[in-house]
């Protein structure tokens, strides 16, 4: 079988959700469909498309084509303009679209739902964002998909609420975690790559991209206030005997006046310190430093940065909200992401109860264990089983699904 791939996410300098998605399911099912070959597809200019990874499985070939993304997006929206398969050597049997991006094909296709943020928490994106959405038009892109991929259960449940799909359309395939790379077991090379951001003492975590949705400034007004808490035992709110910073990273995202705010009005501002993007090869060494990986998102469809740190051994605080107390199930320390006092407490029976140390110890070992349920080999199963399925249901128009 001949399956495209859409890799425009891959074009950006900086891999992060579907970027990582994408790449990582690709590597899983050219490893364990070896007779089936794999074309994957990507437009940008000469400069974006040089920031495409390389990928060296022999049943795997990459097309390109050097237009401006803005322009390609126009190009799909004219009504007799060229569909993306015209622009590869040979007709795949079938499509898969790791995110609903604006599209046009005749053949049948797959496609990746991830979330409904916009839907759930329309007021923690741009108006570009809102934009972009209508004129990608989702709602249709999923009505004419042959089979729909959901990230988590949570996720499949808002595909049918909130964009009307029919249940049996849709299969759940969770995300995986590369176990070779995030392992709780420290690497000869995690000093050095810790060295290079400082960060070779105990240090509290925090990695996402920095939008409203990530509910950061809560996170730095709640480590400000435990903080506050700990100053009436020991006036420098230490912990193992140094002031422990709170290391906040991440992509700069959109509406980060909360953000701001926040670090502005936070006595300690001092000792929270802002990293920009992680590479990737980087990141396991950062979770396995951290005494904590605090991520109290309002929502998300997965969850991935969580389950990497459960890879990684490290006690986790997240939110009792959407796909994430599925995600954690026992292995992490729930919250309510509007409740700051929930936040900083639970800070406190983390770092400084009397049963703290067996409280992370738990978590530790607990967050592992979870981990270990989850693979890039799994998922990647699941979805060619999906697509070489749905290519086989009497259903499937093999001439007629297009969307634009």
């Amino acid at each position: 079988m001949r399956i495209a791939i859409d890799i425009r996410s891959l074009t950006t300098p900086f891999k992060t959700g579907v970027a990582v998605v994408t790449e990582s399911i690709i590597h899983a099912m050219a490893a364990q469909s070896p007779n089936d070959e794999f074309v994957l597809f990507a437009t940008g200019t000469h400069d974006t498309l040089m920031n495409l990874p390389e990928f060296t499985e022999s049943n795997v070939t990459v097309r390109t084509l050097s237009i401006p993304n803005k322009l390609a997006s126009i190009l799909w929206t004219l009504p007799f303009g060229p569909t993306m398969e015209y622009f590869l050597p040979k007709k795949p049997d079938i499509w898969l679209f790791p995110h609903a991006h604006l599209l046009k094909t005749k053949l049948p296709y797959t496609v990746i739902f991830h979330d409904a943020a916009i839907k759930t928490v329309p007021q923690h994106f741009t108006s570009k964002d809102h934009l972009r959405a209508r004129i990608s038009n989702e709602h249709r892109i999923f009505q004419h998909a042959t089979s729909i991929i959901a990230v988590s259960p949570h996720s499949k449940d808002d595909a049918i609420e909130y964009y009307g799909i029919d249940p049996d359309k849709i299969t759940v395939a969770e995300l995986g975690v590369d176990h070779s790379l995030f392992l709780p077991r420290e690497q000869p090379q995690d000093k050095s790559y810790r060295a290079s951001y400082d960060l070779n003492r105990p240090y509290l975590f925090c990695l996402a991209t920095k939008e409203p949705r990530k509910n950061i400034d809560s996170v730095i007004t709640a480590y400000s206030n435990w903080r506050k808490q700990r100053a009436q035992d020991d006036p420098a709110g230490r912990l193992y005997g140094v002031p422990i910073p709170l290391i906040i990273a991440g992509s700069a995202g959109w509406k980060t006046k909360y953000i701001k705010k926040a670090l502005a009005q936070s006595p300690f501002r001092q000792d929270i310190h802002e990293l920009p993007y992680i590479p990737e090869k980087h990141k396991p060494a950062l979770y396995r430093g951290a005494t904590a990986f605090l991520f109290p998102s309002f929502y998300e469809g997965f969850g991935l940065p969580i389950l990497e740190a459960m890879a990684c051994g490290t006690p986790v605080i997240t939110s009792i909200s959407s796909s994430l107390p599925h995600l954690v199930g026992n292995a992490a320390l729930l919250i309510d992401p509007l409740n700051i006092t929930d936040l900083t407490q639970s800070l406190e029976q983390l770092l400084n109860s009397p049963k703290s140390i067996e409280l992370q110890s738990l978590l530790r070992h607990r967050g592992i264990e979870r981990a270990k349920e989850f693979s890039w080999k799994k998922t990647a199963t699941i979805i060619l089983d999906t697509v070489k399925s749905s290519l086989k249901s009497p259903s499937t128009n093999r001439s007629g699904s297009q969307a634009t």
